[in-house]
């Protein structure tokens, strides 16, 4: 096979988690792929994108940095203990704070690999833990970043609400829960509890519109459950985003379905997450072929009804312009459109704001340029990198960060990252 070499980066080896040199290339299909080599292990090939041309279109996008306040010292660097580190080049739009390990589900499919031993408090973070982390957030990010309150599952902890009203104190404006759904579909209660404590959104999982997708994603026939998560949330008064792990054969048909339920319940649904699963963590289905964000930017426009197209979908500019790339479709005379119709990407580009939150750059816009549209339907398309898949000069861009155990915002990327047994690299051992 000839392959043409688009750009040197370095990765992982899927094994032993070790840095190795490795090269992006186009295929003779057109297709572009990654190529590394383990001096221990061999060589590996990473599919990562299905049309060579709008890879490149993408790639090509062009944003002003907006780099950490704070930084640290490191030993190794990338991926082993960045922290944010003097390389990294944007500054944190989100921070995911784990209150837990424990989980309610357990679910095939788990980069978190989450204990569903509802019994085990070992790993819940203490309330002055959490305020601790919640004082070096605000140190190195200011108190505009966005906060999710992350496991495991959140809410299995009773003592939720009170977390959220510690996260108001310290001067948090954004604090969104991650959830499976299934506490808020049972206890309206307890979702108003977190609203009055001061949540502004629910971010749920939400796979599909058939109880088999979630048999075999999350162990258990879902639907009616997360249906009814959702008319809660409609009652309460409190916005929702809907995120779709995406797994070949079991639920990429669905992407249009879950988009056309988004936007005929957009009065409680302001955005869809659309999440090629990757491989990090427990992922127990089998025979799968990874899909990438260009494999769903591609998939979603086929099953949209003519309202999206491939080059409707722009970089959100918050981090690596390969890692995330978003939509913003809003209700005109002629119909739901994106504002990409609307909006050039000059116009994109002249206006972007890099202190925007992450996912929220259009809907600002769209705000500054337009206030006479109604709210739309933000719709992002995430490109999580896995061990076969990672790249360190990706990596380098991320914005979207995790709270670690010593106070620093680890990219969300490096903390989950296990080779291809499930395994974190503290735990490898090799002769």
């Amino acid at each position: 096979m000839n392959v043409k070499l688009l750009e040197a980066t370095q990765s992982v080896c899927p094994t032993c988690l070790e840095v190795v040199e490795a090269r992006i290339v186009v295929n003779d299909d057109n297709t572009v792929s990654m190529e590394k080599e383990c001096p221990r292990h061999g060589s590996f090939s990473c599919y990562l994108w299905p049309d060579a041309a709008h890879y490149r279109w993408l790639k090509d996008f062009k944003f002003p940095h907006l780099r950490p306040k704070v930084t640290h010292c490191v030993d190794r660097g990338c991926p082993d203990d960045c922290g944010l580190c003097a390389s990294h080049r944007h500054h944190p739009r989100l921070v995911e704070l784990e209150l837990t390990q424990r989980c309610n589900l357990r679910c095939p499919v788990c980069f978190m690999a989450a204990d569903d031993n509802q019994e085990n408090y070992s790993t819940d973070l203490s309330l002055d833990d959490i305020a601790r982390r919640l004082e070096t957030i605000l140190e190195q990010c200011g108190p505009q970043v966005s906060l999710q309150l992350t496991g495991g599952e959140p809410t299995v902890r009773k003592d939720l609400p009170e977390i959220v009203a510690l996260c108001r104190q310290a001067g948090f404006s954004a604090i969104e829960v991650n959830t499976n759904g299934v506490v808020i579909s049972r206890d309206p209660q307890f979702l108003e509890q977190l609203i009055a404590a001061g949540i502004t959104g629910i971010y749920m999982q939400f796979d599909g519109l058939s109880d088999p997708v979630y048999q075999q994603i999350r162990g258990a026939n879902l639907l009616q459950t997360k249906l009814q998560a959702i008319e809660n949330c409609r009652a309460a008064g409190v916005q929702v985003v809907l995120a779709m792990a995406v797994i070949q054969g079991i639920n990429e048909h669905q992407l249009g379905d879950l988009l056309d339920f988004a936007l005929d319940n957009r009065d409680v649904i302001v955005g869809v997450a659309y999440q090629p699963a990757f491989g990090s963590g427990r992922f127990d289905v089998a025979g799968n072929q990874p899909l990438t964000m260009g494999n769903v930017i591609f998939k979603l426009a086929e099953q949209s009804h003519g309202i999206l197209k491939p080059y409707d979908f722009w970089p959100t500019g918050c981090s690596h312009a390969l890692c995330d790339a978003t939509t913003y479709i809003v209700r005109q005379p002629r119909g739901d459109e994106p504002l990409s119709r609307t909006v050039s990407v000059q116009d994109y580009l002249h206006h972007f704001d890099p202190s925007s939150p992450q996912g929220s750059v259009l809907p600002d816009l769209a705000a500054k340029i337009y206030p006479e549209l109604d709210p739309g339907l933000s719709i992002l398309i995430m490109n999580y990198m896995d061990a076969m898949s990672m790249d360190l000069k990706r990596l380098k861009q991320c914005s979207m960060t995790v709270s670690g155990p010593e106070g620093h915002l680890i990219p969300f990327c490096s903390y989950q990252l296990t080779n291809c047994d499930g395994r974190k690299k503290a735990d490898l051992t090799f002769s």
